[in-house]
């Protein structure tokens, strides 16, 4: 029979009143992009050009692409700016520690250019729609609640809440005037698809391949709108 020395006295019982503490990183982009389209909409109310120069509009994109961005960042005025940017605080500071930084811009980004891209999809050529101007970061915000619900899909959570919001932010776009639920359902499909994609694979060339895809995809159906 061996003898085996006395195990070392284990420490004292853990507290179960005691938590653990664990900082969530900050959410730097989310507070950039506010910080960006505060300031944006600061700047067009000293200049005027701004505006003109950014806004985004079927007619104007095939020759100024960076529009189908910059109209992002521009809101019609100021309690459009407070309910964009309290929706984009909410959505964005829980969703952008999951994906990091780089991955959140991207699925910003796109969400953004797909709102766009389907008010050019779903434009007459021959009507007023093809002159009609479209400002905000509703349909970015809407690409954001797209990957929340992707995040949130889960055979033990409950996505109602989730659904009844988005349903009612989507009706909302179809009722009140001056609001693009077309930008709201484009900004919706691609944060959707991107966020799936972002979700199935954590490896860097494979999300950056996702993104190119997307992105690509973007471009060949406006390229095909304008021609």
């Amino acid at each position: 029979m061996s003898e085996y020395p006395d195990p070392v006295p284990a420490g004292p019982p853990p507290d179960p009143d005691r938590r653990r503490y664990v900082r969530r990183p900050k959410p730097v982009v989310t507070i950039a992009i506010i910080v960006a389209c505060i300031a944006v909409y600061g700047a067009g109310r000293l200049w005027s050009e701004l505006e003109a120069t950014l806004i985004f509009a079927p007619w104007l994109g095939e020759s100024q692409p960076y529009r189908f961005i910059g109209s992002a960042f521009l809101h019609a005025d100021f309690w459009h700016l407070i309910f964009n940017m309290y929706a984009l605080w909410l959505v964005g500071q829980a969703i952008e520690p999951v994906f990091g930084w780089w991955r959140f811009v991207c699925l910003y980004l796109l969400s953004a250019i797909g709102g766009n891209v389907a008010v050019l999809v779903l434009a007459d050529p021959t009507g007023a729609s093809w002159a009609t101007f479209v400002v905000g970061a509703s349909g970015a915000v809407f690409g954001l609640f797209g990957a929340l619900f992707v995040l949130a899909k889960g055979p033990s959570r409950d996505t109602t809440p989730l659904l009844v919001l988005l349903g009612i932010n989507l009706i909302l776009g179809f009722v009140v005037d001056g609001i693009s639920w077309q930008s709201h359902v484009g900004g919706l499909i691609i944060g959707l698809i991107v966020g799936f994609l972002l979700t199935k694979s954590r490896k860097t060339w494979v999300n950056i391949l996702s993104i190119v895809g997307v992105l690509a995809a973007l471009a060949a159906v406006s390229l095909l709108i304008y021609s």
